[in-house]
């Protein structure tokens, strides 16, 4: 009896452990990639909050670009409805030119 008791309790340790290899080894890929991203973000940080004047990167977002987008809106509004008032202009011209036309 001593021994159907083990043989039964065997494949469930070996099926437990091949579980157990399993969960282990995706823990520890799951642990490298946070590792890897945990790695990247204090670098990214080290790089905004270390650099000096020399090592900016290429781009810098310009302070007043929220000012020329509101002036840029202000002019085509400005421009549209100049272009409004020169079509209308337009309009009434050929009306009159025809009305004139008519009169002779």
């Amino acid at each position: 009896m001593l021994n159907a008791g083990r043989e039964t309790s065997s494949p469930g340790t070996e099926l437990s452990e091949n579980q157990a290899m399993k969960e282990k080894e995706r823990l520890i890929k799951e642990l490298k990639l946070i590792t890897e991203e945990r790695n990247d973000l204090r670098d990214r940080l080290r790089f905004l909050t270390e650099r000096s004047k020399n090592y900016r990167p290429h781009f810098r977002p310009n302070p007043y670009y929220e000012d020329l987008e509101r002036m840029e809106e202000a002019v085509m509004s400005i421009l549209h409805n100049l272009e409004m008032e020169n079509t209308e202009i337009h309009e009434n011209s050929h009306k009159l030119q025809k009305e004139i036309t008519f009169s002779r």
